[in-house]
């Protein structure tokens, strides 16, 4: 895919909830990567007419805010413990993000390194997007304490039943890192991720 988009590296980037995903995003754009969020791009196709008005007319009038445009709290509500409603939002999304995601990567310039966060990046089956793959994990004690959402445990044990688990996301990545430890052993673990990527792009050239 690199060759296709002309000196372009694309790395996606997912893990386990609250294993530190956004920080490695971070740490790669202060390294020089161009970055991406999936959560934001999800954000952002919620404020579109034409998506905002499927989730409505799917869940009801109630899910829109008083712009119009989806309420993010009441639609976690509405799919909370419906795995079947989950799973149409999904339907839904998956494929717009991805859309996305293929646009912003192919009008980066030449020479970039593009990394997306995808928290879901197996469960949507987007590998093909991406010419190398970062997870970013932890244990599961240290992700309940450092979630900065504030799940229960009922709830956080209901997020994770839905994703991927550890074993299948470090199988399916070139690269993973444990992030049990220190800032800088995670700092540590994006600059060899981003070399990586480096030597890629050198390899297009």
């Amino acid at each position: 895919m690199g060759k296709e988009r002309r000196l372009v590296v694309a790395v996606g980037l997912t893990g386990g909830i609250a294993a530190g995903k956004s920080t490695t995003l971070r740490l790669f754009g202060d390294l020089g990567a161009r970055t991406l969020s999936g959560d934001e791009l999800v954000h952002g196709l919620y404020e579109q007419p034409a998506v905002s008005s499927r989730v409505a007319a799917h869940f009801g009038p109630e899910v829109l805010d008083q712009r119009g445009t989806v309420d993010r709290a009441q639609l976690a509500r509405l799919v909370r413990g419906r795995p079947g409603e989950l799973r149409w939002l999904e339907e839904l999304t998956h494929p717009l993000v991805a859309d996305e995601i293929g646009r912003q990567v192919a009008a980066a310039p030449g020479g970039s390194v593009v990394v997306c966060e995808v928290p879901l990046l197996f469960e949507a089956d987007c590998k093909s997007l991406f010419d190398m793959i970062v997870t970013v994990e932890a244990s599961a004690a240290n992700r309940r304490r450092r979630s900065s959402h504030g799940f229960g445990l009922e709830q956080f044990e209901e997020l994770e039943s839905l994703q991927a688990s550890t074993e299948r996301r470090v199988a399916g990545s070139d690269l993973s890192f444990f992030n049990d430890g220190s800032p800088d052993e995670l700092r540590a673990f994006v600059r060899k991720a981003y070399d990586r990527a480096l030597q890629l792009l050198e390899g297009l050239v």
